[in-house]
């Protein structure tokens, strides 16, 4: 076939093609396959989103002390403080008009300090020694005067421990169970409990060689106090004890 005739012919069969492929792409025929297109990765491991990457982490900015609201102090609250005990051995002494008025004359502080083994006697007639030789650490001594012979006495002991005054305690009622025979026939009185605002009280009342005694003992912690009122035997008091009321007065000082 000659060159001048083979043109036209393909020429047409381009044509031709053109238009098949057309006709390819249309809705009505079979859809060309997809590519495979890779999956993303999901940042999540296996079955976690893939439509959207992970945000990226924001930081927050520091915030500036100078603007930053102050915290206030946390506050406790304080509960009512018991009083402190007064633990000065001196303070827990009574005044003269601390003590219990016997008769119509009033009570004269005579002598205060602390107790001289070499010039005290032991308080009462049925104590054998001076508190300081039976633990006593500290005592300090007062002494009343009144109209009529009569005279009071007041000892008030510390101890190292309450134990300690415990003990003592102890020993001084020992040595009321055979004062009467010491003392040479005199009438000893039974120990008799004190009801008190502070501490453990006790007292017992003696008459010997024309003299009434009336004795009260108070402990509390490691304190021991001593009071002694004597009179004649005919004018100490019969209704009352006044060593007992001095023994509560004294309690009320702790």
């Amino acid at each position: 076939m000659s060159r001048a005739r083979r043109s036209p012919l393909v020429a047409i069969a381009v044509v031709g093609a053109l238009l098949l492929g057309g006709c390819g792409s249309s809705d009505d025929g079979p859809a060309a396959a997809p590519r495979d297109t890779p999956r993303p990765t999901s940042p999540t491991g296996a079955g976690g989103p893939t439509d959207s990457a992970a945000p990226a982490p924001t930081r927050t900015p520091a915030s500036d002390p100078a603007t930053s609201p102050t915290r206030e102090p946390r506050r406790h609250k304080v509960g009512t403080l018991r009083p402190r005990m007064r633990l000065e051995t001196a303070a827990h002494l009574l005044d003269a008009d601390g003590l219990p008025t016997v008769g119509a004359g009033g009570w004269v502080v005579a002598t205060t300090g602390p107790e001289d083994p070499e010039r005290d006697r032991a308080v009462g007639a049925c104590q054998k020694t001076l508190l300081a030789s039976i633990g006593a650490v500290e005592t300090v001594r007062r002494t009343f005067t009144a109209p009529g012979r009569l005279e009071a006495t007041q000892v008030v002991a510390r101890f190292a421990d309450s134990r300690s005054a415990w003990r003592a305690h102890e020993v001084l009622a020992s040595w009321r169970e055979d004062c009467a025979d010491r003392i040479g026939g005199g009438d000893v009185g039974p120990l008799e409990p004190l009801d008190v605002h502070a501490g453990t009280g006790e007292s017992y009342r003696m008459a010997a060689r024309k003299r009434a005694a009336g004795l009260g003992i108070l402990r509390t912690g490691s304190f021991l106090t001593l009071v002694e009122v004597t009179a004649g035997a005919d004018r100490y008091p019969t209704g009352w004890d006044p060593a007992r009321v001095a023994v509560r007065r004294v309690a009320r000082t702790f």
